[in-house]
């Protein structure tokens, strides 16, 4: 399998709009990898994950034909996740997809309700939601796919497990230390992990004072509960990603070394991870 990411900030992106802090300024001034939009990624070219309103600019940016696009997974129902109103372009007239093309969308009964309040009834030639259950395994293409409950900020937040049959990665975006039921039943299904992808919203802090994302603290917690329920091993790659200015040296130049000397990789928009 591959993964890769075509976004790897938090909602404001990274630099953040109309701001001034010093972390938007290194990134400014550095470039490169410390330049990020907002959080998307894609598995073996052809699964999306999420879609937030920089999903144009990454076609475009990485060569992606969205009309091969026929499969979106989407975490949750913030808008740097779900950005439903680009979803419109499959009105007839605004587009011209095969007659056959369909695009199907997976998530929580929120993410259905959400694209279905703000969308006509004409995108439906071309356009299908499907409203996945939590702890329920579903096919997808080739994929076999399990939405975990995340602990986020919404109804129904999803983290989600992802497999071809011969290797697995959890997509861990957005979240905190995931909830009892979801370690419950990976346990039980007997998940192995061969990447991991966890939220690292706050950088190289030690712990948080809100709930529902991680930083480097939670992440380092995260990591060792994975490997002592043997849901990971030490061959496992684990990347953190999903990056906001807000966190302690999270310009990528900054965190990445104290990421990798815990043992974790640092994300990147266009990184690519074959495992």
């Amino acid at each position: 399998m591959k993964l890769k990411y075509l976004g790897t900030a938090a909602a404001e992106g990274y630099p953040a709009m109309f701001c001034n802090c010093e972390n938007c300024k290194k990134a400014f001034a550095r470039g490169g990898k410390n330049i990020r939009s907002r959080s998307q990624a894609i598995v073996d070219d052809n699964l999306l994950l999420d879609f937030p309103c920089d999903t144009y600019l990454h076609a475009l940016h990485y060569g992606i034909n969205l009309h091969d696009i026929r499969h979106l997974l989407i975490t949750h129902v913030h808008r740097d996740h779900l950005y439903p109103v680009d979803l419109i372009y499959f009105k007839p007239g605004f587009t011209h997809p095969a007659e056959d093309y369909m695009l199907t969308v997976y998530g929580s009964e929120d993410v259905a309700n959400t694209i279905w309040g703000v969308l006509p009834e004409s995108v439906k030639k071309h356009l299908t939601v499907q409203t996945v259950e939590p702890f329920k395994p579903f096919t997808v293409g080739k994929y076999t796919v399990t939405a975990l409950k995340a602990y986020h900020g919404t109804d129904n937040p999803y983290i989600y497990a992802i497999s071809d049959g011969q290797k697995t990665m959890l997509y861990a975006h957005d979240t905190d230390i995931f909830r009892e039921e979801t370690w419950e039943y990976m346990k039980s299904a007997g998940l192995h992990f061969d990447l991991v992808t966890m939220d690292c919203t706050e950088g190289a802090e030690e712990d948080l004072s809100y709930h529902g994302h991680m930083c480097l603290g939670r992440n380092i917690a995260c990591k060792q509960r994975l490997l002592d329920e043997n849901l990971i091993d030490e061959k496992t790659v684990v990347v953190l990603n999903h990056f906001s200015h807000n966190g302690k040296a999270s310009n990528y130049e900054d965190f990445e070394p104290i990421a990798k000397e815990n043992g974790f990789e640092t994300s990147f928009d266009g990184m690519e991870i074959a495992f």
